[in-house]
């Protein structure tokens, strides 16, 4: 027995086939845009090695033209940190007088008595450096690190970083975020749309970062610091040199302290000149060398690297940095 079909028949069977073809079509369509998404994702993460190996060469070429009879030099010196950085060999010359530590940093001092019309002095750094950010942390915290019982230090008003001032604050009023890593973020973006790089031979401090929206390396990470302080949200700014300098080695960037991770490293003036990229809060290189976390270091006269200190007349100095 044949049994025919009749058009209405055929019509359904025709559009239940059409249906299943063009279900079949769009999922794949769906999966393959899927897998284009993760490509691209994946091309979009930065693939940055975990850690480096440098050698730095510092050296400070002195110029006695008058009559000085005493010339103290102390320079600051970095120091391994757990996730940041190994330090494996420091070699001086001439031998420091003393080495010393103060405020959790470490100096050496160089004291020369009736000194030569030329010297110099030498310091070099052999270390590994150790990629540490976002995306670094959230992996290897899986449970909450110890607290630090010194984070409250970091949320105070000081020099460079106004927190309490009227403008900062209405700043961070306006600054918003679901979570603390969103505001945070947010934080950091703003930053980054809100300031033009400029260098400056003196440091300008977040306050005046904020009224002309320019500066330099200092006056990003100065104006993100203070305005998660205004947040309450500990922060400092951390001090010391890049392998990867475009226009000088020496910078400052970024410490955001969060319970969950501890302090993560942030760096807004790269995320701005380097990169012009948002991921860059997420992803750092292992390019930084640490020397300190002091704004304002009274040992160094305020300043960050060196001081300089002279009886009689004034010598010229040059201090240069060399990457091997």
């Amino acid at each position: 027995m044949i049994c025919k079909l009749t058009t209405s028949c055929k019509t359904l069977l025709w559009t239940v086939v059409l249906i299943a073809l063009i279900s079949s079509a769009d999922i794949d369509v769906r999966a393959r845009t899927r897998r284009a998404n993760t490509r691209k994702k994946d091309r979009q993460k930065p693939v940055y090695s975990k850690t480096s190996k440098v050698e730095m060469n510092i050296s400070y070429d002195f110029s006695v033209p008058g009559k000085t009879p005493k010339i103290q030099l102390i320079v600051a010196l970095p120091k391994t940190m757990p996730d940041r950085q190994r330090i494996y060999d420091i070699k001086c010359s001439p031998e420091p007088t003393r080495l010393f530590s103060e405020n959790q940093n470490d100096y050496a001092e160089f004291l020369f008595t009736n000194p030569e019309k030329q010297f110099k002095v030498q310091i070099n750094v052999k270390a590994r450096l150790l990629r540490y950010d976002l995306s670094i942390a959230r992996k290897k915290h899986k449970k909450n690190p110890p607290p630090d019982p010194n984070s409250h230090n970091f949320l105070k008003h000081e020099k460079y970083i106004e927190k309490d001032n009227p403008k900062i604050q209405q700043i961070a009023k306006d600054v918003k975020g679901n979570n603390k890593p969103a505001l945070i973020k947010n934080i950091h973006d703003y930053v980054v749309k809100n300031m033009d790089y400029s260098l400056n031979k003196a440091d300008l401090g977040a306050l005046e970062a904020a009224e002309k929206k320019r500066g330099d390396c200092s006056e990003y990470a100065d104006l993100f610091v203070a305005i998660c302080r205004a947040k309450n949200i500990p922060a400092r700014v951390a001090i010391g040199y890049t392998t990867e300098a475009t226009l000088t080695p020496r910078h400052a960037w970024a410490e955001v302290y969060m319970r969950k991770y501890g302090w993560v490293p942030f760096d807004p003036t790269w995320a701005d000149v380097k990169f012009k990229s948002a991921r860059q809060f997420h992803y750092l290189k292992s390019v930084y060398i640490y020397l300190t976390h002091v704004r304002h270091d009274p040992v160094l006269g305020g300043g960050y690297y060196s001081s300089c200190r002279y009886w009689g007349d004034s010598p010229r100095i040059k201090d240069s940095i060399e990457f091997k």
